[in-house]
């Protein structure tokens, strides 16, 4: 299968939501609340908190990855957290996956930064699996969220603001 890899559109926005909530589907969570209006205006203009690396065929997008500027402090050098990397099982095993990797690292490196960090549910044995083949290690840390009432209730008790 011939692939090219480009930069995230804005007329990618409904396609990137559609693989997003297949990515959700593959490692069995309800579809997430991130449609094409999101990835519009989180992805471009002056709300931009992201960047989008696609990957395509001549009938359309096969895989994606969204990512983010990050700092590691232990390392004292900036990099990219990877927010998601998806690939269709249409295209698994031709390298797309691979490619669109490889554009996360050659944009690291042009940003100055010097790692890449992602998370991947335990279960998802189809992506670990994708990531140890391509070099990648495993952390030992563990993931923590704050959010809804919790993150409010934080929020609220800060003199911050």
């Amino acid at each position: 299968m011939e692939f090219g890899i480009r930069a995230l559109r804005e007329d990618d926005a409904e396609r990137v939501a559609e693989m997003a909530a297949a990515l959700s589907a593959h490692e069995g969570m309800p579809p997430p609340p991130f449609g094409s209006a999101d990835v519009i205006l989180y992805g471009f203009g002056e709300n931009k908190r992201f960047d989008g690396i696609v990957a395509e065929t001549e009938s359309g997008l096969i895989g994606y990855t969204l990512f983010i500027d990050s700092f590691n402090i232990g390392v004292g050098t900036p990099g990219i957290h990877m927010l998601d990397l998806y690939v269709e099982d249409r295209a698994r095993g031709t390298g797309a996956g691979r490619a669109l990797m490889g554009a996360v690292a050659a944009e690291t490196i042009a940003r100055g930064g010097s790692w890449i960090v992602w998370q991947s549910l335990p279960t998802n044995k189809v992506a670990i699996d994708f990531y140890t083949h391509i070099g990648s290690r495993q952390y030992q840390a563990a993931d923590f969220e704050l959010s809804g009432p919790t993150l409010a209730e934080m929020a609220a008790e800060s003199p911050w603001r």
